[in-house]
């Protein structure tokens, strides 16, 4: 059983990783990743912090402690759209960024924070030892793990679905933030006449964030396997639910104490109600550890944000469930035009 303590900025390393300016098509938003360094120094005063990105760019006036210069592995094809062009993804990239600067950590904590976002607070500190209690079962981590809930998603397309975590923002014991992110490079999805477009077709790919999840906590679990973005059963969902609980702490960025970039925050549809309330909310996942974790836990959740929640999503995300029957159907009949 852990027992709360208080973690000092000296025990923590922030690895700040992906590009400093735009790389390779992506978009940077000016002077971010040296708004993303001064935050980490006003909020966890005595960290260290770890700059890993790519060769070539400018690293005028950022202020680090150590610098970690990664090979470009290019983009990643996970499937094929309808009319054959490729999907492309940066999920290497992306994996070998985060992965080559938490292997120079040598402290105790660790953080995982992209380039373009920033801290706010250092809420996340009571976060990650605010909830210690655990249940045996899909325990995975030493301590708890706090993530934001931005993309972490409880329903997708109208449905619910799982291992759906965010690859924003990882913090907690070096050990476990790690074993959030080691995992190989992943190949290129190559078409069959049995699978021509993605595994699992005609349901949606996978989802990146759960791509990453799954390839990671399968160091784990087995269990920890995706055929579809849609893939799920009550079985996988008491899976996924309590290892939600037992291993993290999911809250909205601003409870974390994390900002976002302009391309996530203000007018964004993944800022907006209508994104937000696919997500889980930080009150749903105390529901969890209530219930798989400490069934003595006092949860402030009143029947009015429980029902505003859920009449939210009767507007916003239960909708999309017969524009989805309806495309599932005709991703079907792609099947049977090929065949």
């Amino acid at each position: 059983m852990n027992n709360k303590r208080e973690i000092n900025p000296q025990d923590i390393t922030v690895v700040v990783q992906g590009p400093v300016q735009t790389f390779s098509d992506r978009e940077q938003e000016s002077g971010i990743t040296r708004k993303c360094l001064n935050s980490v120094r006003q909020f966890l005063p005595g960290a260290k912090i770890i700059l890993s990105t790519w060769h070539n760019q400018d690293l005028t006036d950022l202020d680090y402690d150590q610098l970690v210069l990664c090979e470009d592995p290019g983009t990643n094809v996970r499937a094929y759209n309808v009319d054959g062009t490729p999907q492309t993804f940066n999920n290497n990239r992306q994996i070998i960024s985060t992965l080559s600067g938490l292997e120079q950590v040598t402290t105790p904590y660790a953080m995982k924070l992209r380039s373009d976002n920033y801290l706010i607070s250092d809420a996340f500190l009571h976060l990650q030892q605010a909830f210690p209690k655990r249940c045996e079962q899909a325990r995975f981590f030493n301590e708890k793990v706090v993530v934001i809930n931005t993309f972490t998603r409880r329903y997708a397309k109208g449905l619910p679905v799982i291992f759906h975590m965010s690859d924003f923002f990882y913090f907690g014991r070096t050990e476990d933030v790690m074993a959030c992110w080691n995992m190989p490079l992943i190949e290129n999805f190559i078409a069959t006449k049995d699978t021509p477009y993605n595994i699992g077709f005609p349901d949606y790919s996978i989802d990146c964030t759960q791509v990453l999840f799954i390839r990671a906590m399968q160091h784990f679990d087995p269990r920890f396997t995706l055929n579809g973005l849609l893939d799920n059963n009550p079985e996988k969902q008491l899976f996924s639910d309590r290892c939600f609980a037992n291993n993290f702490v999911i809250a909205e960025p601003q409870q974390v104490g994390v900002g976002l970039c302009r391309k996530f925050a203000e007018k964004a549809r993944v800022s907006r109600t209508k994104g937000k309330v696919a997500h889980w909310q930080f009150k749903e996942w105390q529901q969890l550890y209530k219930k798989y974790c400490d069934p003595s836990f006092e949860l402030q959740y009143s029947t009015f944000d429980q029902c505003k929640l859920f009449l939210q999503r009767c507007l916003y995300v239960f909708p999309a469930r017969i524009e989805n029957k309806r495309r599932l159907q005709q991703r079907q009949k792609k099947i049977s035009i090929n065949k």
